[in-house]
């Protein structure tokens, strides 16, 4: 089996916030608009914006979100980045920002003419109700196509089905991988990435991971591994407990690993311990 890409009554104001916890709550939520927005906001979508903010919040051996991807989590729809920070930067000139909510007047302006190219491009205009829209799966069932089971080497379905990502088109210029994420719960999950569409955040629905990465597999074997995820920007501890987590369960004596943005003496540090076959 090849991974595939299937695919009423106004509230209140509420009271003006401590300035140190209001300080520390916007630079925790650093680009959540609807949170750092300077008009007054109800208690009960404080208390909501709070409650989202620690659901992100990594705990001790998890990576979180990058900044600029937090936009993406909190926002309903989980329009693609590249719509929402065109129609951020409009949102922010047209004063509408003191007003309304960025989610809100996204919404309400379906038609609007965004230029997606980046400054000193030539400009790529698009129409907002265009964007597309990264699906978050949360539920078990939406789930469960992605798990992945590794034993004695073998990397499989829940079904019993081998996994093969040599048809996966992957991230840009890395055709025959998939997306890899170990979530919190140590559940694997690897699955086709599709630009706009399926992304690392897809199985986490945006919480802290483990680990983020991209693998190729063939016939269940695991031949490489990418340290790349740019939502997660994921690390060496990323890298270090991903293979903790597989130890045992495969040979890892034999499995390429590039990491792109790490120090190639301090990769080869972390994966000393592994290159003893039969370890």
């Amino acid at each position: 089996m090849r991974v595939t890409a299937s695919g009423a009554a106004t509230s209140p104001p509420r009271p003006e916030a401590p300035p140190a916890a209001s300080s520390r709550l916007a630079q925790t939520v650093k680009g959540v608009d609807s949170v750092c927005e300077p008009a007054p906001r109800p208690l009960e979508r404080f208390r909501d914006a709070a409650r989202f903010v620690a659901a992100l919040m990594p705990r001790e051996g998890e990576t979180g979100l990058v900044d600029e991807e937090l936009r993406e989590a909190r926002d309903p729809r989980h329009r693609y980045r590249e719509y929402a920070q065109s129609a951020h930067r409009q949102w922010v000139a047209s004063g509408d920002n003191a007003r309304e909510n960025f989610f809100a007047w996204m919404d309400a302006r379906p038609q609007l003419e965004i230029n997606l190219a980046r400054p000193g491009q030539p400009p790529r205009m698009a129409r907002l109700g265009d964007a597309p829209q990264v699906s978050y799966l949360s539920d078990a069932a939406a789930l469960k196509p992605y798990l992945a089971e590794v034993v004695d080497g073998v990397w499989r379905r829940p079904d019993g089905a081998l996994i093969d990502t040599a048809g996966s088109n992957g991230k840009l210029g890395m055709p025959g991988y998939a997306i890899l994420v170990l979530d919190r719960n140590d559940r694997l999950f690897v699955h086709d990435a599709v630009l706009g569409r399926l992304h690392h955040t897809s199985t986490s629905a945006g919480k802290p991971v483990r680990a983020a990465a991209m693998i190729e597999l063939r016939d269940g074997k695991a031949r490489s591994l990418v340290l790349s995820s740019g939502h997660y920007m994921s690390d060496l501890d990323d890298l270090e407990r991903l293979l903790a987590f597989l130890d045992g369960k495969m040979d890892l004596s034999k499995l390429a690993v590039l990491a792109p943005h790490e120090d190639r003496a301090e990769l080869a540090e972390v994966m000393a311990p592994y290159r003893q076959a039969g370890r």
